[in-house]
């Protein structure tokens, strides 16, 4: 079995287990699943998901010139600005969405 199977199938069972309101050593008694493994694959698919909701996400940011092109073609500007030359530098507009500005800055103090 390749390792995504066993993922897939774990997971399930995990998702199963979860659900049946019973203990870990009674549901693994009834599924013939020895304990050990489900404590294993649990432990396991956990430190996959906390790694899968670290990993970075890179997105393409406009120049500085480009922001001046759209600027100067009356296209209205974005409630953020991100510029990042040889240091970074964060323009946020008052017309950014109190939302918005809040995730920003949890961004900004999760990956700091």
């Amino acid at each position: 079995m390749k390792t995504d199977e066993k993922i897939t199938l774990w997971s399930e069972r995990i998702h199963e287990f979860q659900f049946s309101g019973q203990t870990c050593k009674t549901w693994c008694q009834e599924h013939h699943v020895p304990v050990s493994s489900m404590n294993y694959w649990m432990r396991k698919l956990k430190k996959l998901d906390e790694q899968s909701d670290t990993d970075m996400i890179f997105a393409k940011m406009p120049t500085e010139k480009e922001i001046s092109k759209n600027e100067t073609l009356n296209i209205s500007p974005s409630p953020v600005r991100i510029f990042i030359t040889n240091a970074i530098r964060i323009e946020v507009m008052p017309e950014c969405p109190p939302e918005f500005f809040r995730i920003l800055i949890q961004g900004l103090k999760d990956h700091a």
